[in-house]
């Protein structure tokens, strides 16, 4: 995987950006009104980031490269199970338990992501 190419470095980046303020949430000692407002942001900007996937990369690069349909189809239902936890996490009274469930999903979706997406992006 060429972690060179333009697109592959700034999807890592966002990504790494990601994984540090899951790690800093989930590391949060107590509960407070502030981690709460960190943590609404948080689920905002993940569900943003992968609005844009969706929408725009995503699409770009099932026309490309048909070959891609599979990877980009489990994407999607990773999307979506991340955004059943993000509105879980929104809803909850303690949600710490769901950001140990995010966790779990997200990290492995990211990974993959970038496992699979870098030999393509690297090919636009």
């Amino acid at each position: 995987m060429s972690r060179e190419h333009a697109m592959v470095r700034e999807l890592i980046a966002v990504h790494d950006g990601l994984r540090r303020e899951l790690k800093e949430l989930r590391g949060a000692p107590e509960l407070t009104r502030d981690l709460r407002v960190r943590c609404a942001y948080y689920c905002h900007h993940v569900e943003m980031h992968h609005t844009v996937e969706s929408h725009y990369l995503f699409t770009t690069l099932r026309a490309r490269f048909p070959e891609s349909a599979e990877v980009i189809d489990r994407l999607e239902r990773e999307h979506a199970k991340v955004a059943e936890i993000l509105s879980a996490i929104e809803q909850a009274a303690d949600f710490r338990p769901e950001l140990d469930r995010l966790a779990a999903e997200l990290l492995a979706h990211l990974d993959y992501e970038e496992e699979q997406l870098a030999p393509l992006l690297s090919r636009l």
